[in-house]
């Protein structure tokens, strides 16, 4: 009986440590995300829910994925409105209302971009918190010890987390 119990307790211990898995992100040469499982190339799809134990760090993971990728759409958006007025301004008679219509085009493209720009940086940082966090929680929910504690009067089993 005290083998089985015994038994039981160490499987509870030493199952969570089983179940989780490290995450790391990097990006590449052209700022593309990669996540990694444990060494192996993963979506974002399969690093939420590699994430699911911790409910806060896998809401914030989706949510910075999300806006990394729209900050990239708006990035990418902002400087093709800026090529596109520099163009039309490039194929304009350079009168006084092209001009205008080029510095406003210009500076809503601008606006876009620096918009896009902020948003992916914002969700990148959520991103790299959240695979941090998750990490983090997942070593120390791994160290789970116990140990046989005695003091005057007082003997017994302690489970320190």
């Amino acid at each position: 009986m005290k083998i089985t119990l015994l038994l039981c307790l160490l499987f509870l211990v030493c199952f969570p440590m089983l179940a989780q898995q490290k995450v790391t992100f990097q990006e590449n040469f052209f700022n593309n995300n990669r996540f990694k499982i444990d060494g192996v190339d993963a979506d974002a799809e399969e690093v939420a829910q590699a994430m699911s134990s911790f409910e806060s760090s896998q809401k914030n993971f989706i949510e910075g994925h999300k806006q990394m990728k729209i900050g990239s759409g708006l990035r990418i958006l902002g400087i093709g409105v800026l090529v596109g007025a520099l163009v039309n301004y490039g194929l304009s008679d350079f009168t006084q209302d092209d001009t205008r219509t080029y510095f406003l085009i210009s500076l809503s493209g601008m606006g876009v971009g620096t918009v896009g720009g902020a948003l992916r940086r914002k969700g990148k940082s959520r991103v790299e918190t959240s695979v941090a966090e998750y990490n983090y929680l997942k070593d120390r929910s791994n160290y789970n010890e116990i140990s046989l504690r005695a003091g005057p009067g007082k003997i017994g089993l302690v489970f320190n987390f």
